[in-house]
């Protein structure tokens, strides 16, 4: 507006060639300002400092939720990946190999570490694990342990609130309205071919649970179902993204690519608090699950093969739940 004012009052003028010269100058001036302006504001938007506390917070559908609730057996990973964001954050610069640093993804700046990897996206999605599944786990437990009916019934209220929330919402708009970090990838698995039924499978190993806490055999039964069917969801979403993008990857390293891999090696590591009920233990132990986000991107997208470490791990947690690769790509 600012431009077109001048240029009307540049051709209105009848004062002197020199005084036309100068307003000619302002013109010009003013457009340039203008597009360095705009120019400002298409650049893609670097990330804001990030905290442990905040990241829980964003789990809000979680009644009074707190970095208390996070097992104990992840702080250390989680609290050294925050500060790593932050650290490279500060630098503001291009990543490349072997450097962190940021990488373009539409209007977004991603944070990789050294490796490639996003670690904003390990603490978020390691979080369905380490917030998530391990109260949900506890409440279980508990439910197996309880005593009479309204312990069972307790049980099942606490593992509801830490899975899907207070009030469990039923559509994939809310739970990402809410922010559900494992009920709106639930909704998504729930849209795949091989487990087309796997929310009504949910909410129908929840029912029973309910209506059965004064039949303890029963009881049991259905929450071992139950928790087959949300480690499942776990592992598909971690198969999905890994594999689903590793081919992306030998392509062309980008922001979005890694985005989007390193969501997956969040999941994976998730599932060291993924119950096995076959084996009585977690499908991953925590050695196992922390080296997995240690993969090299930079190497991994210069690995040919088709039997690279993203390659196997996918092959390996897709045999662990019993689907393939091809199911959740």
């Amino acid at each position: 507006m600012f431009a077109l004012a001048i240029k009307f009052i540049y051709n209105n003028s009848k004062k002197k060639t020199k005084m036309k010269k100068t307003i000619l100058f302002v013109l010009t001036l003013s457009l340039f300002f203008v597009a360095c302006d705009k120019n400002k504001n298409d650049e893609p938007k670097a990330p804001q400092s990030v905290t442990l506390d905040g990241i829980v917070k964003e789990f809000k559908f979680i009644d009074g939720v707190s970095k208390s609730d996070v097992s104990k057996k992840a702080i250390d990973d989680l609290n050294a990946w925050v500060k790593e964001v932050n650290d490279i954050n500060k630098l503001n610069s291009q990543a490349k190999e072997g450097k962190g640093g940021y990488l373009t993804d539409g209007s977004k700046k991603r944070v990789v570490n050294a490796k490639g990897v996003e670690t904003v996206q390990l603490v978020k999605k390691g979080l369905v694990g380490a917030l998530q599944l391990n109260n949900f786990n506890t409440a279980l437990m508990g439910g197996v342990m309880g005593k009479d009916a309204n312990a069972r019934k307790a049980a099942v209220d606490k593992a509801v609130k830490y899975l899907l929330g207070t009030d469990k919402p039923k559509t994939k708009d809310e739970f990402k309205k809410e922010g559900n970090a494992f009920g709106k990838y639930m909704m998504s698995v729930a849209g795949s071919e091989k487990y087309k039924n796997i929310d009504k499978e949910i909410y129908k190993a929840i029912k029973d649970a309910y209506d059965n806490v004064d039949n303890p055999k029963e009881y049991n039964q259905h929450l071992l179902n139950l928790n087959k069917y949300v480690t499942t969801v776990v592992a598909f979403r971690a198969v999905h993204y890994i594999a689903g993008y590793t081919d992306k990857l030998r392509e062309e390293v980008t922001g979005h690519v890694v985005h989007e891999l390193s969501e997956g090696l969040g999941f994976a590591y998730s599932l060291q608090f993924a119950y096995n009920g076959q084996t009585h233990g977690m499908y991953l132990d925590s050695e196992t699950a922390k080296k997995i986000t240690e993969v090299n991107l930079w190497e991994e997208a210069k690995d040919k093969s088709g039997n690279s470490l993203l390659d196997k791990q996918s092959e390996a947690i897709a045999k662990m739940f019993g689907f393939t690769v091809a199911d959740a790509k």
